[in-house]
């Protein structure tokens, strides 16, 4: 059987991450590729997703370090 992966965040919204990523991957140069490797594990996947729309429509250059995506939102 093959490796298992402990995720922080629904398999669901893991699953279209993984996805969003190889999608605007393939819209970049190979310099500027962006490493699902680094953010496989961040909880907060709705800020995660926000950045990578905003990668794709050129209004951001790149993302944050992992860290923020795994803030708890104060309330």
């Amino acid at each position: 059987m093959g490796e298992t992966v402990k995720i922080n965040m629904p398999f669901d919204k893991w699953c279209k991450l993984q996805k969003d990523f190889e999608r605007v991957n393939s819209k970049l140069p190979e310099n500027e590729k962006l490493d699902w490797e680094k953010y496989k594990y961040c909880v907060n996947w709705g800020r995660l997703s926000f950045d990578l729309y905003g990668i794709e429509i050129g209004a951001f250059k790149k993302l944050r370090e992992p860290e923020f995506y795994n803030k708890k939102e104060i309330k």
